[in-house]
């Protein structure tokens, strides 16, 4: 059995072996102006502990977010959320689905197909594998925030509303907006004269994630049995970070008992084109990289503005033909419609309304993470 220690150095070694695989646009650069750009790498990696063996499913960079009005000429082609840990775990599921069609197919052997199998009852992760998500630096959010310098030296009160993604709803924190204040959802942060983006923080989406497994909802409905993350790989751990997940990943969320808990790792070696001064300024690209299987080659794509980089036109120009990234819930509800008969007038939307179950539980965890009520992201559907 790998120890905690081996499995951290080990999933970091991996995520920058197959970092130095991305092209140079997918990387941060100098701009011209010659200001170093930096950015945030993430993977989810497979582990196979009792073999010691260790598999690279997907991996992302970026650390932009789209503004909220933008998603209304979306029909689900742009990404709400580009920070390089979203990216990862979208990759995830989508190379889980593109193994199921290939099984479906029947064009690849079960060795192709490494990471699933398929029986009488249906689709199954094979049990053998946990699930580690290396990320370059603490996720954004109250994860976080005990470790930032803070450019927030404003008191604020509650009656305040600029620090609230919705006045009406208190329990979530625009950005890094009365910083003092732990404890809380946040969104995205950006820079406070930035147009307002309601994607929640990576630590509230991965602290969701561990009760609604690391599927999204069309792998709930396609496989028999959930799969969770057992580590988070983050460099250098320190105590200031200890403190801060535990309040984020466990005492905020004590009303709601979890089975799944999340183990924070350290590793050695820190990311190279991460930030290490303020000089530096975030990258405008993003990239995905997809390991689907060891019978394919690596796919990869850089992301500009939510869609594949050269796609993107501004508001109100309609979006381009196949702006899509292969990461996209318009692209990842063409793969469910290949898995599964879908009525020509269900919208992705539609179906995930129909997730009863899910949704309850959905329900629960938002409401025990801000209990005066969620904030969602502009509706967003695809057919």
């Amino acid at each position: 059995m790998l120890s905690n220690e081996q499995v951290g150095e080990r999933v970091s070694r991996l995520t920058f072996e197959y970092y130095e695989k991305l092209k140079d646009s997918g990387k941060p650069t100098t701009r011209s102006n010659g200001a170093k750009e930096w950015t945030v790498l993430s993977s989810v990696v497979a582990i196979d502990e009792s073999a010691e063996s260790i598999r690279l499913i997907s991996l992302a960079t970026g650390v932009k977010a789209t503004p909220n009005l933008e998603l209304g000429r979306s029909d689900g082609k742009i990404l709400h959320d580009c920070h390089a840990e979203i990216l990862a775990v979208r990759g995830f599921n989508t190379v889980l689905m593109r193994q199921a069609i290939m099984l479906q197919d029947g064009r690849h052997s079960e060795a192709d197909c490494d990471l699933i199998e398929k029986s009488t009852e249906g689709l199954a992760v094979k049990g053998s594998w946990s699930f580690a998500l290396y990320v370059s630096r603490a996720p954004c959010g109250d994860a976080s925030m005990d470790l930032l310098k803070s450019d927030d030296s404003a008191s604020f009160t509650e009656d305040d509303h600029c620090q609230y993604a919705d006045p009406n709803v208190k329990t979530v924190l625009r950005g890094r907006f009365n910083y003092k204040k732990r404890g809380f959802v946040r969104t995205k942060p950006g820079r406070k004269d930035s147009s307002v983006t309601l994607s929640k923080s990576c630590t509230d989406k991965l602290c969701c994630r561990q009760f609604l497994s690391l599927f999204n909802a069309l792998n709930w409905d396609l496989f028999l049995q959930p799969v969770f993350l057992k580590y988070l790989v983050v460099p250098q751990v320190t105590e200031a970070l200890k403190s801060g997940f535990n309040r984020a990943f466990n005492q905020r969320i004590s009303t709601v008992p979890i089975a799944h808990h999340l183990k924070l790792i350290s590793c050695e070696k820190s990311f190279s084109r991460d930030k290490t001064d303020d000089s530096q300024v975030p990258a405008f690209l993003g990239a995905v990289l997809l390991h689907i299987s060891p019978a394919l080659a690596l796919e990869q794509q850089c992301i500009v503005n939510g869609v594949k980089n050269g796609s993107y036109v501004k508001a109100p120009k309609p979006l381009r033909k196949r702006c899509e990234t292969v990461v996209s819930r318009a692209s990842q509800w063409s793969l469910y419609k290949r898995l599964k008969q879908v009525d020509d007038h269900v919208t992705y939307c539609d179906f995930k309304n129909r997730q009863l179950g899910r949704n309850a539980l959905k329900l629960k965890i938002r409401l025990a993470l801000s209990s005066d009520g969620w904030v969602p992201t502009k509706h967003d559907d695809c057919i």
